[in-house]
């Protein structure tokens, strides 16, 4: 696989497809292969380019002053970008990696032509989500390996499907797991301003294991211009597995600028319009 080195740092991608350019960020932990379910539904329009992130998967696993963070992801994917003359892309981004992204274009919104943002957050949504948090940092730092993983498959119960997704793409040892669960929290719900371009929000419309994902994905809809908001009854984190066709065929019309079909079980929030079921 090829990788692109920037500023003593070398990212690894995979590219599928050919096209006007697509990029995928993966979630905490992940790897470029959190996207194989959505290669066939995006190589056969676009050039697919799928990143490890600066920790991830085959790319360069140190940090700048050994801290764990995004805006440093976010720094690295202008250099990708630039290394690989693309002036104007696409950009996707699930869990951390919507938060990479949504640092990226705050900052360089001139690059993108559409957002997808799934699973996201810009702040800690809630005080209990604060507290969730910090309780798991401690309980980790205390459990062999195996058992973290093990617990973070539980809340998945019976979808073997996205377990066995994340299971191949995770990439993270016990020392990065700890190392980026102690990184500062993101904090930065009045940059999201500065993102100009047509936005999609993506995120479950519940609490899960205490974290009120409904509150992160409103409060990106809200903070950002120009978005379009959908809420998932019965998918979270990560909604490109537990709701493959319907994640696809969203983003896909969404990039097509077609309205948003209704799906069951799914409101979709646009400005200054009523919700759509």
């Amino acid at each position: 696989m090829p990788k692109v080195e920037l500023n003593k740092a070398l990212i690894n991608y995979e590219a599928r497809g050919e096209g006007q350019p697509i990029v995928f960020l993966h979630g905490l932990g992940g790897s470029w292969k959190m996207w194989l379910p959505q290669i066939d539904a995006f190589s056969s329009r676009y050039k697919m380019i799928m990143l490890d992130m600066r920790g991830h998967g085959e790319s360069t696993k140190t940090f700048p002053n050994d801290k764990f963070s995004a805006r440093v992801m976010a720094e690295d994917l202008k250099l990708f970008l630039d290394e690989l003359n693309i002036t104007k892309t696409h950009l996707v981004g699930l869990s951390y990696g919507s938060v990479t992204a949504q640092l990226f274009a705050s900052k360089y919104s001139s690059h993108i032509d559409k957002l997808i943002l799934s699973n996201g957050y810009s702040e800690i949504p809630t005080k209990v989500s604060g507290l969730v948090l910090k309780l798991s940092n401690a309980v980790f730092k205390m459990m062999p390996y195996d058992t973290i993983i093990t617990l973070m498959m539980k809340v998945y119960g019976k979808d073997e499907f996205t377990k066995k997704v994340l299971r191949d793409s995770f990439t993270f040892d016990k020392e990065m797991i700890i190392l980026a669960k102690n990184s500062e929290f993101p904090t930065h719900t009045n940059e999201l301003k500065h993102i100009k371009v047509p936005t999609l929000v993506m995120g479950g419309n519940k609490k899960v294991m205490g974290v009120d994902e409904r509150k992160g994905s409103q409060t990106l809809f809200d903070n950002i211009p120009n978005a379009t908001l959908a809420l998932f009854e019965n998918a979270f984190d990560p909604i490109s597995t537990m709701e493959i066709d319907i994640f696809n065929e969203m983003i896909l019309d969404f990039l097509d600028e077609k309205t948003l079909k209704g799906y069951e079980g799914i409101s979709i929030f646009e400005k200054s319009k009523n919700p759509m079921k």
